[in-house]
């Protein structure tokens, strides 16, 4: 009796000082976080643009692009998903799905659910804070955004049960979203009821998304009893996997092990005898990218997306800069699928050249198809959603934003493995700083190609800047190319 009385007064303890120490680093981190988050929400560049009258539209794109985003993340990775171990155990046994993957899916389902109902909330406050709204639709729009939530965690768990079907109903969703982002057609979609619902509007389209909603919770133990064994098992074994990389902060190898295998064209010849030795890359990296058209399709959505973000980003009485590095992270994401030569080029260039030309003349020719597709996406979506006089800036910005966002594309595939050195600790006043230096390694691609994007989008303000940011990226390439291998 005293040794169990001993080792629960050590367990007491022991919670004690963990829930101290989650105090603390909500204290330390989350509530300066939360305040810089809060300020930016409600500054006047923010506001302006969370008060415009564009704002409900774009909420309804964004509504149906998260639907079909989670529709198309099930097929990979769902929410119903345990250790490989477990799962394999659970999923072969004789217990219904609906009980045995519950556990993960309501955590999965109330993380989801928690971010858009702060999103949603973050949103709201902004415009009460400065009088454009009034308290009830603020808090009507933030319970829209808890059911959004819900929806998109019932659309996550029917990506996982139907994974054929998946991909059709996503594009449906996409299609439809764009086709009714007009605020005519908002009465007649479950997405353009959240932008009807958008702080300002009415309270009452509560009830028609608490019933889509309600139809959508019962539907979801349905789906997860027509979960696959096989596929719930190789959902496992890759996220271990992928878990495992990102734990070492392999974020690229974590990535690939998600990428889909050629399946289109592969009876078409890739290499093609043509005297100019860049068009034969060229072809080569057209012919490689388009036999896994899913890659392909989501890269160029990406760069579209960029595209919107750099024109908006020259339009008066928005945070330029901040949309600028939103399109750098966008742009660079979308460069990922068209990079796949890049990569091998940089991983053969440490040794014996194997295809009778000069590492610098291969890495150079496999720029040639992601540069091109880069430019003429940004160029055409600047030259589409740009009006008057704003043209020739937008124009200068995607010419800056390509090129920079595909150097620092470049200069994350000849990075390598974690350097030794970057494990030593780092002892200062305020503690190690060891994690930090390793997750900026890691990071240090997207870090770059925010800073392009909001270098581009100050071209004109701050061109110093552009200018510091194309030799720091070069610096970087150079310095990776000089000591790789």
């Amino acid at each position: 009796m005293r040794i169990w009385r001993a080792r629960n007064a050590r367990s007491r303890r022991d919670r004690a000082f963990l829930a101290y120490m989650d105090f603390m680093i909500a204290v330390v981190a989350v509530a300066p976080l939360a305040r810089a988050v809060w300020l930016s929400a409600t500054s006047a560049e923010s506001v302006a643009v969370l008060a415009s009258s564009t704002a409900p539209a774009v909420t309804v794109l964004v509504v149906a692009g998260l639907w079909a985003g989670a529709l198309l993340l099930g097929r990979n990775r769902g929410p119903a998903l345990r250790p490989s171990f477990l799962t394999h155990a659970l999923a072969t046994s004789d217990l219904p799905r609906s009980d045995t993957f519950l556990r993960p899916l309501l955590i999965a389902g109330s993380l989801v659910t928690a971010l858009t109902t702060i999103i949603a909330g973050l949103l709201a406050g902004s415009l009460v804070s400065q009088e454009l709204a009034d308290p009830l639709s603020a808090a009507s729009f933030a319970m829209v955004g808890t059911l959004v939530g819900v929806i998109t965690t019932v659309a996550w768990l029917a990506g996982q049960a139907l994974p054929r079907a998946a991909l059709p109903i996503a594009l449906g969703i996409l299609s439809l979203g764009a086709a009714t982002a007009a605020p005519a057609a908002h009465p007649f979609t479950p997405w353009g009821w959240v932008g009807l619902a958008y702080p300002g509007g009415s309270p009452l389209l509560l009830i028609p998304m608490i019933a889509l909603t309600a139809a959508l919770v019962t539907a979801a133990p349905a789906l997860m009893n027509r979960l696959d064994s096989a596929g719930l098992v190789a959902q496992a074994a890759r996220w271990d996997s992928s878990t495992a990389h990102a734990t070492i902060m392999d974020f690229s190898a974590a990535a690939t092990i998600y990428q889909t295998r050629p399946h289109l064209g592969r009876r078409i010849r890739t290499v093609r005898s043509i005297r100019w030795l860049p068009a034969t890359f060229l072809i080569s990296d057209a012919i490689s990218a388009v036999r896994t058209p899913g890659r392909f399709v989501a890269g160029v959505l990406a760069i579209v997306a960029a595209g919107v973000l750099i024109t908006l980003a020259f339009a008066p009485g928005t945070p330029g800069w901040l949309l600028g590095a939103a399109a750098g992270l966008t742009v660079f994401a979308g460069v990922g699928p068209l990079t796949d030569g890049v990569r091998h080029a940089a991983s053969i260039a440490s040794d014996f050249p194997l295809y009778g030309i000069s590492d610098e003349r291969l890495l150079a020719n496999h720029t040639l198809f992601p540069l091109i597709v880069t430019l003429l996406v940004l160029l055409a979506v600047v030259i589409v959603c740009s009006t008057g006089t704003g043209i020739g800036p937008a124009v200068v910005g995607a010419l800056a934003l390509g090129p920079l966002a595909l150097a620092s594309r470049v200069g994350n595939a000849l990075k390598g493995p974690l350097p030794p050195a970057l494990l030593t600790p780092i002892p200062t006043p305020v503690g190690d700083l060891d994690p930090v230096v390793r997750m900026a390694w890691a990071l240090d691609g997207m870090l770059l190609a925010a800073l392009a994007g909001a270098s581009a989008a100050l071209a004109f303000d701050a061109p110093l800047l552009l200018a510091g940011a194309t030799i720091v990226l070069i610096s970087v390439g150079f310095s990776r190319w000089r000591h790789r291998g």
